[in-house]
């Protein structure tokens, strides 16, 4: 079997959701563990914790659908990746 292509937009919108998804189960806790334990940290910094999830979301979207249309790209000029299933 040989990939020749790959869907750029359903590829980079599983990924997105896959980042938010685990961004936000990393970024979120730590929010709620700084806010509830009054740590020192500038109100603004708590912004940044609740919306950084959606900026990695929105970054991986852009930089998956840049990467598969690069390979699909590359696969039309010389071939795509050859994987043998058993």
């Amino acid at each position: 079997m040989q990939v020749k292509s790959i869907e750029v937009k359903q590829a980079a919108k599983v990924a997105a959701v896959m980042s938010l998804i685990g961004f936000l189960i990393l970024t979120y806790p730590l929010a709620a563990a700084a806010f509830v334990f009054h740590v020192n940290i500038p109100h603004h910094d708590y912004a940044v914790l609740l919306f950084v999830p959606f900026f990695y979301a929105l970054a991986t979207y852009f930089l998956i659908g840049l990467g598969c249309m690069l390979y699909n790209f590359a696969a039309r000029r010389i071939g795509g990746i050859r994987v043998e299933i058993s």
